[in-house]
């Protein structure tokens, strides 16, 4: 073996620029893919295909845009998970909804949220059970841990008689607390 192929592995180009070049257009595309997820993540851009239903008027009647801290949770902070891998995977997932927008007709219209509310939130459920509500627990951990006096009595007894089970005995958020954004339908 000659060691010069591995500092001339190509006649043009030594293995030094190919790393240099292949270095560059990693870090570029890292920060890409880093920019778009952020830009994608926003209510301006979920709105985009969302502008035509309440959802965002749901939200700020909720406790979770009128509330006294003056807090407004965005879209992503409850639909989007917050840890690398799931983020990741949720961002591919919802991706479909862009498919949605442009071929499901009248899929920007409060006709079609009623109709596919049920789907649509039950969706939701099953996606909040399977990643344990983290994105629940982002901002609600430290009211039931840390600071149980902003708890009414309760409820304060009720997490501590869920959180004494075994861990794959607890429920999570969403079993207790479906429908505090959006309604929940009944049907």
């Amino acid at each position: 073996m000659n060691w010069r192929n591995w500092f001339k592995p190509s006649v043009k180009y030594s293995i030094f620029t190919l790393i240099g070049v292949g270095a560059t257009l990693g870090v570029v595309g890292y920060f890409a893919v880093q920019q778009t997820l952020h830009a994608t993540s926003t209510d301006e851009f979920c709105m985009t295909c969302h502008s035509n239903h309440s959802l965002k008027d749901e939200v700020l009647a909720s406790a979770h845009g009128n509330n006294r801290a003056g807090i407004t949770v965005q879209c992503q902070q409850c639909h989007i998970a917050q840890e690398p891998f799931n983020y990741l995977m949720k961002k591919i997932i919802v991706s479909k909804d862009i498919w949605g927008y442009l071929t499901i007709d009248g899929f920007n219209t409060q006709e079609w949220l009623e109709e596919n509310r049920k789907e649509q939130a039950d969706l939701a459920l099953v996606y909040l059970k399977k990643i344990d509500s983290s994105t629940c627990r982002n901002c609600h951990n430290n009211v039931t841990h840390d600071q149980p006096e902003a708890m009414k009595k309760m409820a304060t007894r009720m997490h501590d008689m869920n959180y004494a089970k075994e861990k794959d005995a607890q429920r999570t958020c969403v079993d207790c607390h479906k429908g505090v954004a959006h309604p929940y339908p009944k049907s």
